[in-house]
């Protein structure tokens, strides 16, 4: 699980007097084989986007269905399939994913640690979440899944769904582990930077609910391997869980942190209280934790319709706290701000959707009201602050810049596009009841075109996707951008002390102690002594407000 690594300065091993050095191993060699969380961190971000490519694909797909227009992409009976296969694939194998990537090339480099904790661990967790992500797509091409009618693939369903299970709790216990034990001297968990924290709770916190779904998938595979009825265990309740109220506020934790560390950069100005942002994500967390909501009486217990109406109360304090920094500071059209603050809307959207669907008496759960809320809470929000981490950190993951106006294109497609992507929903639960698992084939105009846009929007963030994976295999994959130097946006965190992209070691020297949460605070002489790669003067608690 640990590495030790080679002395500094020697790039090859080697052998016997007279036997030249190994070459180091370049492409798919190195990423096979490397342990360095850098590298791990930037496969996990490529295989997180490549899957939602796929999971968008079957959205489009459900989309079309939906539209009384004679169109049939695939037969009634699996529309339950298609539908379940685009939650899992948006959430388990890009949503969650993404977010262990990021964490896991940015938190040693944020608290100032040179590797991260159990670097054999982590990268075991990525290629496990590789191989549950291919089998899981296997599986529903073998007609298995929880409707399908193939016994061996709705094991190999099962077994994927473990494997992903697994792999999400041992990159987490080797991310964890960094952020509590690995801190640079000086610096305390108050004073760790915004989206580290965002980890260590929602991180934590899903740490404790992912056990609790890898034991219901033991329990599922076991009574239908040996031939138990799988349908009277109410299977789709005891996994569905994990993306919805209040779970589904869990997941989008590391996005409010991304929004937390980027807006006060770009709007240059600051929180007010560094420890006003940690109550809101901790708020956020405390709340998103549903590990008890697994079954169907769930929804009509008094703590399930507290926990789906006080949540709108840290999405909204979120959206203060953040909006009070951008009217202190400074908006600028940057795309990573754009990005940032369009995934704080959303958020509060979906906590706003999710408040109404919790209201006993209305009913909306079996409504496609479920639906829009999920994809205002994690399309919108979770992918808009998946964006906004890609543009603010490209820079330090990749050494290059995104392009400015690709960001501000995936803005405008994602946040208009999810938002007519779930309005529409809305409307058609309140209006004609209409069934998220079922396609809707009646000749009702208004849900027709209610469906047909919500598919529009739906093409619209597909759309979106496109832009942002194109931009960045042009300009990072081929490191087509414009290159940055170490600290290009004069953020305050210590990532930012050490070259773009950081060396084998992310820092060269030793850092001094950290006696505040910006410790990058002395912006003059800080960005001359980044450019090589060392250390930076640190600031004190009492430095400058403007970042």
């Amino acid at each position: 699980m640990t590495e030790t690594r080679a002395e500094a300065g020697s790039s090859a091993v080697e052998g016997p007097a007279g036997t030249p050095p190994e070459r180091e191993l370049t492409g798919p060699a190195r990423w096979l084989t490397t342990f360095d969380h850098k590298v791990v961190g930037r496969l996990y971000l490529a295989f997180a986007l490549a899957f939602l490519l796929v999971g968008s694909a079957a959205g489009g797909v459900l989309g079309v269905e939906r539209i009384n227009g004679g169109f049939q992409l695939v037969p009634s009976r699996a529309f339950a399939q298609v539908h379940t296969l685009h939650s899992e694939v948006t959430v388990l194998l890009f949503l969650v994913p993404f977010f262990l990537g990021l964490a896991t090339y940015l938190v040693p480099l944020q608290i100032g640690a040179s590797d991260i904790a159990f670097p054999r661990g982590s990268a075991t967790a990525l290629w496990t979440y590789v191989l549950g992500g291919a089998l899981l797509l296997g599986a529903y091409a073998a007609d298995g899944g929880l409707d399908g009618a193939s016994t061996v693939g709705t094991d190999l369903y099962l077994l994927s769904l473990a494997l992903l299970a697994a792999s999400t709790c041992l990159a987490l216990i080797s991310i964890l582990t960094t952020a509590v034990t690995l801190r640079a001297p000086g610096m305390t968990m108050l004073r760790t930077p915004m989206f580290t924290w965002s980890v260590v709770v929602g991180g934590g916190l899903t740490l404790l609910a992912t056990p609790v779904l890898l034991a219901r998938l033991i329990e599922l595979f076991i009574h239908h391997h040996f031939g138990a009825d799988l349908a009277a265990l109410e299977p789709a309740g005891q996994i569905g869980w994990f993306w919805s109220i209040p779970q589904v506020y869990l997941l989008a934790v590391p996005a409010a942190g991304v929004a937390a560390e980027v807006v006060p950069v770009l709007a240059r100005s600051r929180l007010r209280r560094n420890s006003a942002g940690i109550a809101v994500l901790g708020a956020l967390g405390l709340l998103g934790f549903g590990a008890w909501a697994q079954v169907e009486p769930y929804a009509d217990d008094l703590l399930y319709v507290v926990a789906g109406l006080v949540a709108v109360v840290p999405a909204l304090a979120l959206v203060g706290v953040l909006g009070d920094v951008v009217r202190r500071g400074h908006f600028v059209r940057k795309p990573a701000l754009l990005l940032a603050l369009g995934a704080v809307v959303h958020l509060l959207l979906g906590a706003l959707a999710g408040a109404v669907l919790v209201i006993p008496g209305l009913e909306l759960d079996p409504t496609v009201w479920t639906t829009a809320q999920v994809h205002l809470t994690l399309f919108g929000a979770g992918v808009l602050g998946a964006y906004a981490a890609l543009w603010f950190w490209a820079p330090k993951i990749w050494g290059v810049h995104l392009g400015d106006a690709a960001g501000t294109a995936a803005f405008a497609l994602t946040f208009w596009g999810v938002l007519l992507l779930a309005v529409p929903d809305l409307v058609s639960a309140l209006v004609s009841d209409q069934a998220r698992l079922t396609a809707s084939f009646e000749s009702d105009t208004l849900t027709t075109l209610l469906n047909g846009a919500s598919m529009a929007g739906g093409a619209l963030a597909a759309l979106g996707l496109l832009v942002v994976v194109g931009d960045l295999v042009v300009r990072a994959g081929r490191k087509g951008g414009t290159r940055a130097i170490a600290n290009p946006w004069g953020a305050a965190t210590l990532e930012w002390a050490t070259s773009s992209p950081p060396p084998a070691e992310n820092f060269t020297g030793e850092l001094p102690p950290v006696t505040s949460a910006w410790p990058l605070d002395g912006r003059d002489g800080a960005q001359d002594g980044a450019e090589a790669g060392g250390p930076v003067p640190v600031g004190t608690d009492g430095g400058s407000a403007s970042p």
